[in-house]
């Protein structure tokens, strides 16, 4: 066994540099670990993951990167950067970047390295040799044991249990909450021995040295349970908010990877279940894990109760029992109010975001009056449901706390005749009094944990309602991987659907060979399927039905992040967002040099209005792209897909908002770009025929016809003539 020696962990600026060029080697690295332990793992999804790393220390980066691709993967340090073949196989990098993989040692000196750059052919090393010159090494391990593993998390299949597992994956920290409140409520008994003791013996005894000790023994342990809670609330609090933090991402990032089919046609509703994470959010507070934490205590307080005054000690339970059934017996009451309640909050998120999305519209059209009312309607009914709501929950709420004040009124009127009949001490009775207000403390708390738990409950269903919704590259079907797509598109017997459980069949295509290379035309009226037929060139509508290959694998089976770094589509509804130019510029392309930018920018007629912007690259930008004028707006969307440099493009009207001579010269200097790149462009403009080859013609969701391009033009002149000679016999 030998030991590796490590440089710090954390190289200088120019180091880090050097590290960071090489990053795709640590990429094909990772890659070749996880095919060793036999994972599934999107290497696209993997590489596309990394483009967003470059900004980050390596440690964060290798782990981020392990994680991906379902490994646990650390920089190893001096003390554990031993070698052994238990160990293996381990990833270096030496000190000037190359990165390897130590995949064999043979006791001795002698290691078998593959380096990236040599195509990972393995090549044996002394050890002796190679160890001056290792910067870095790193560990990985697979996150779990299993053949058919899907490493990213985001698209893990829905388990029932999936937010319990997110909330207590930090179930050790707990113990020590538990400690905490144990101290604390041992300490809370300090004031009742106190007080007992001072109404016993001090006053009896007028012994002010007696009360001067006891008192100072209770200010300690006061200021001790004050420590402890300021810990435990601190505690809590950063559990709860690493809960919250895992939680959120989860689901959002689940929510981003949602199949198209599946994503909910309500934007406001969509919005509105997501919310529900605030909901989730409240229950893992200080305050209600204090509260539950504190519960188990009542049994503690009870048996010292039992041994002070056995004939209080019933109180407390009774009135426990008290305060608990009406919360009980109101949870089907206040189910049904919390589930009525979300659906009218959907409701009213959903007209306030078509609201505002559509505020232009409204005004144009002097519809504000019809939306007001819609959305006084909604708040009128949300109002009440809340009212009803609040008056459950605030009626729990105040009974708890009566019924902790009526607990210390009952202990004195029984006690008292007992003090009287010389029973019990008047010490005994003050502290049994203090000790029952103590013990239901935490019941009135849970009071209100049952007051909102259908709330939390409803708030859970929204989100498993989430959770279950389908996600691109998940499913138990291993996806096929491929580095480079280039546009040979097989269609036999295809039908598409938006949504398998829909009957509508928007497109439908009964045999189209598409070959790399060629750049056709899709032609048809409005709601021909055009649309539909390029969003299946990408991927973005289901395949009920027949087969569609693209390189002759078939399209559904193959990796989402090969498919979209291959394929570049521009939709008619594509979208800006907030942000400088550069920022929506590379969204897709995050480290592109101003020089690649420009490039494409000069491509789409762009490069001159933005090079007189005073901020150039740096001008901001609103939601949408307010502030830009239609054709700024579809240039920098052109820009923006063909910065990617996709070898399939697939362009929706890309000329709409462009006036003739910006288009005249945006398609001759897109014929140049476009070289050895297969294009499909679906158009109502005659001047985006140049560029095509080929015509495709769509009717009512059917292709009608396929011919050349000059073909394909004179068979429509003829249609036309047809239709004239018919026109002028009809008035003849």
């Amino acid at each position: 066994m030998s030991q590796l020696h490590q440089e710090p962990l954390e190289p200088d600026n120019g180091e880090n540099n050097n590290e960071k060029s090489h990053l795709h080697d640590w990429v094909t690295a990772i890659g070749h670990i996880a095919r060793h332990y036999r994972l599934e793992y999107s290497p696209g999804g993997l590489q596309a993951a990394a483009s967003w790393q470059m900004d980050k220390p390596l440690a964060s980066v290798i782990q981020n990167l392990g994680r991906q691709a379902g490994l646990s993967g650390r920089l190893l340090n001096e003390k554990d950067s031993e070698i052994s073949n238990w160990r293996l196989p381990l990833v270096i990098q030496l000190k000037d970047g190359q990165v390897g993989i130590i995949e064999s040692y043979d006791g001795l000196d002698t290691v078998g390295v593959s380096f990236i750059s040599d195509a990972q052919l393995v090549t044996q090393l002394p050890f002796s040799e190679l160890l001056p010159e290792i910067r870095h090494i790193a560990a990985f391990r697979p996150v779990a044991v299993a053949k058919d593993i899907r490493a990213d998390r985001y698209l893990a299949d829905y388990t029932p249990n999936w937010l319990r597992n997110l909330v207590l994956r930090d179930i050790r920290p707990y113990w020590y909450v538990m400690l905490a409140s144990l101290i604390i409520n041992i300490m809370a008994l300090s004031g009742i021995v106190f007080s007992m003791q001072v109404y016993d013996r001090v006053i009896p005894a007028q012994s002010y040295p007696t009360l001067y000790v006891l008192f100072g023994g209770v200010m300690i342990a006061i200021l001790f349970s004050f420590i402890m809670r300021i810990a435990r609330g601190h505690i809590t609090d950063l559990l709860g908010k690493r809960a919250d933090l895992r939680v959120s991402d989860r689901v959002f990032g689940h929510a981003l990877r949602l199949r198209n089919s599946a994503v909910p046609r309500s934007t406001g509703s969509f919005i509105s279940q997501v919310r529900e994470l605030e909901q989730v959010r409240e229950m893992v507070t200080s305050s209600t894990v204090s509260a539950i934490v504190d519960m188990p205590f009542f049994l503690l307080f009870m048996g010292v109760l039992v041994v002070i005054s056995p004939h209080l000690a019933w109180i407390a339970p009774v009135a426990t029992i008290l305060m608990l059934v009406p919360g009980l017996l109101l949870q089907k009451k206040l189910a049904r109010l919390a589930r009525q309640s979300t659906l009218e909050t959907t409701l009213r998120n959903a007209i306030l975001v078509e609201s505002l999305q559509g505020l232009e519209d409204i005004k144009l059209m002097q519809a504000e009056q019809r939306f007001q009312q819609q959305w006084n309607s909604y708040i009128q009914i949300t109002a009440q449901s809340g009212l009803k709501t609040r008056r459950l929950t605030q009626g729990l709420i105040s009974w708890g706390m009566t019924v902790q004040n009526l607990v210390y009124a009952t202990v004195v009127m029984i006690g008292a005749p007992m003090v009287i009949e010389g029973e019990i001490t008047t010490g005994a009775i003050v502290a049994a009094s203090m000790l029952s207000s103590r013990m239901i403390a935490p019941m009135t708390s849970l009071c209100g944990v049952l007051a909102r738990w259908q709330q939390v409950k409803s708030a859970k269903d929204g989100l498993d309602n989430i959770m279950q919704l389908p996600v691109e590259n998940g499913g138990d079907e291993a996806r096929v991987h491929c580095a480079t797509l280039y546009g040979d598109y097989q269609f036999k017997s295809a039908v598409f659907r938006y949504d398998l459980d829909s009957n509508q069949i928007p497109l439908r295509v009964a045999k189209l060979e598409i070959r790399r290379g060629e750049r056709i035309a899709v032609l048809g009226r409005n709601g021909a399927g055009k649309s539909t037929f390029l969003q299946a060139l990408a991927g973005g509508v289901e395949l009920a039905e027949g087969e569609l290959r693209l390189d002759n694998l078939s399209l559904p089976h193959i990796d989402v992040a090969d498919l979209r770094r291959n394929v570049g589509l521009l939709t008619q509804n594509a979208r800006m967002f907030h942000g400088t130019l550069r920022d929506n510029l590379t969204m897709g392309a995050p480290h592109a040099r101003d020089e690649d930018i420009f490039a494409v920018l000069e491509v789409c007629g762009a490069a001159d209005f933005i090079k007189r912007l005073p901020l150039g690259l740096e001008h901001k930008i609103m939601e949408g792209g307010l502030g830009l004028s239609g054709g700024q707006r579809q240039s920098i969307l052109l820009a923006r897909m063909l910065l990617r440099d996709p070898n399939i493009v697939l362009l929706d009207e890309p000329t709409a908002s462009l006036d003739e001579h910006t288009e005249r010269d945006f398609l001759q200097r897109l014929s140049g770009w476009l070289a050895g790149r297969t294009l499909i462009i679906a158009t109502h403009r005659a001047a985006v025929l140049e560029l095509a080859e080929r015509v495709l013609v769509l009717k009512d969701g059917a292709l009608v016809m396929d011919a050349p391009k000059d073909k394909a033009m004179n068979r429509a002149e003829e249609k036309k003539r047809t239709q004239e000679i018919g026109d002028e016999s009809k008035f003849a």
